[in-house]
C-alpha cells in the first residue's frame, strides 16, 4: 500500500511498521481528531460517562474532554521508571529510543537488559557507535532471554553474534548500576569490580515503567491481576469481560493492549483487543 518491497513471510521491520501507522490517520480522515503533545492528568466521572483533563506538554494549557466510552490503552510504560541518580535530567539523557540516527556522537550508554534495551544496543552498535550496555541483572539471566529468542527474532540472532564475536564496540556490564551522570558526559557506574567512569555522548534509559491507573479518580477501584514472565513483561493488568475487554468495575471503560488481563507478549492478541472493543461499542450504539 505504501510502495515498499516487502516479503510478507518475513518479520516486519520496526521502522516500516511505524511509517505505516503514521499514515493511518490521513487514510481514514481522522487526523483532526488526534491530540498529540498532551498529558492526560485526570479522568473523572461525568454525566456523559467520563471527563478527561489534559495539559499541553509545551504550553501547559489545560483542556477538558468528555465522552461516553473510554478506551484506556496506555501500555505498561504509562509512568516511566527513574534511575533516581544525580544528572538524570541532563539533556543528553533520554528515556526514548527510536532509531540510531537520532543520536549524534560516538559513545552511548544504554541502561536496560530487556527487549527494548537489547534492540537499542544492537542498532546503535551496528550504526558504528561504541555501546556500553549496563544492566542490574546477571549474565545468565540475560543470556536466557537471548537464547530463548535468537531463533525467532533477528535482533536476538544479531546480539548473540555481537557478544560471541567479542566486538570491541559493545561492552556488557552485568550486575551494574548507574550512580551519577555529570554535565561533562561522564557516567559513574557501580560494577562488581568497583566504581568505573565512562565518557559518553548519550545515555538511553530503557528501564521500563508501570501502568498508571492513578489518573482514574472518583471511580470504583479497578480489580488488578499481576502479569509477569521471563521476558521482562511486568504489569498489573485490569480484570475485564473476556468477550469485549470492558472493565468489570467501571461501565464503558475498555482496556486495550497489554493492560487487559490475560494479554501476554503476543502482538496478535494485543491488536485483538482493538477489534473486540470497537465491535462492542458499535453494537451498543446500534451500528453493528
Amino acid at each position: 500500500e505504501i510502495g515498499l518491497d516487502l516479503d510478507v513471510n518475513e518479520l516486519i521491520v520496526k521502522t516500516d511498521l511505524i511509517d505505516y501507522y503514521h499514515r493511518i490517520p490521513e487514510r481514514f480522515e481522522v487526523a483532526e481528531h488526534i491530540r498529540s503533545g498532551e498529558d492526560v492528568v485526570r479522568i473523572e466521572p461525568h454525566e456523559l460517562g467520563f471527563q478527561l483533563s489534559s495539559q499541553d506538554v509545551i504550553t501547559g494549557q489545560q483542556r477538558l474532554y468528555s465522552c461516553k466510552y473510554l478506551v484506556l490503552a496506555t501500555g505498561q510504560r504509562g509512568q516511566l521508571r527513574d534511575l533516581a541518580v544525580p544528572g538524570e535530567d541532563l539533556p543528553f539523557v533520554t528515556a526514548r529510543y527510536d532509531k540510531a540516527e537520532d543520536f549524534a556522537g560516538e559513545r552511548v550508554v544504554v541502561v536496560g537488559g530487556g527487549r527494548s534495551g537489547d534492540w537499542a544496543a544492537v542498532e546503535l552498535h551496528d550504526a558504528g557507535k561504541q555501546v556500553y550496555y549496563a544492566m542490574r541483572q546477571e549474565s545468565a539471566v540475560h543470556w536466557q532471554l537471548i537464547n530463548d529468542s535468537r531463533q525467532g527474532l533477528p535482533y536476538y540472532k544479531r546480539i548473540a553474534e555481537i557478544l560471541e564475536s567479542r566486538s570491541p564496540r559493545f561492552e556488557t556490564l552485568y550486575n551494574t548500576r548507574v550512580s551519577e551522570i555529570s554535565e561533562s558526559g561522564q557516567v559513574e557506574l557501580q560494577t562488581p569490580d568497583g566504581p568505573r567512569k565512562v565518557s559518553v555522548d548519550h545515555v538511553i534509559k530503557e528501564i521500563g515503567g508501570v501502568a498508571d491507573y492513578s489518573i482514574l479518580q472518583g471511580f470504583d477501584p479497578l480489580q488488578l491481576r499481576p502479569m509477569r514472565d521471563n521476558y521482562r513483561f511486568q504489569v498489573d493488568q485490569v480484570q475485564t469481560h473476556a468477550h469485549n475487554y470492558e472493565s468489570l468495575d467501571i461501565d464503558n471503560l475498555y482496556v486495550g493492549g497489554y493492560l487487559a488481563a490475560g494479554i501476554g507478549l503476543v502482538v496478535i492478541a494485543m491488536h485483538g483487543t482493538t477489534y473486540a472493543i470497537s465491535g462492542d461499542i458499535l453494537q451498543k450504539e446500534g451500528r453493528l
